[in-house]
């Protein structure tokens, strides 16, 4: 009897351990996962950090595109003006000073 008695101690001994045992294997897989959670949710923070710079440099960019796609059309049409009759008599006015027939030019004379 003496034996079936210590025979029954060291199963509910290594039941024991066997439960520790466990129950640490479920506080490591508890603090293995909180590490991995955390981990993601660091990485997650970071794209959502990068991916805000990333749409305000694309909001920038696309205003700077519709500024020049404006001044593009601006020298289209100063191009077209240049090429008339009316800018080559303005700057021929202007710079060298000649006049069509039939006007007249007064010049104030200075002090």
């Amino acid at each position: 009897m003496a034996e079936a008695r210590s025979s029954k101690n060291r199963m509910t001994a290594m039941e024991r351990r066997r439960r520790r045992s466990g129950a640490s294997g479920y506080i490591l897989i508890a603090v293995i996962v909180s590490l991995i959670t955390a981990v993601v949710m660091i990485q997650i923070h970071d794209v959502k950090t990068r991916l805000k710079v990333y749409e305000e440099q694309d909001q920038a960019l696309d205003e700077q595109i519709a500024a020049e796609l404006e001044r593009a059309e601006e020298l289209n049409e100063l191009e077209k003006y240049v090429q008339t009759k009316a800018y080559a008599e303005e700057q021929a006015h202007e710079k060298l000073g000649l006049v069509n027939e039939g006007e007249i030019i007064f010049r104030l004379e200075g002090n």
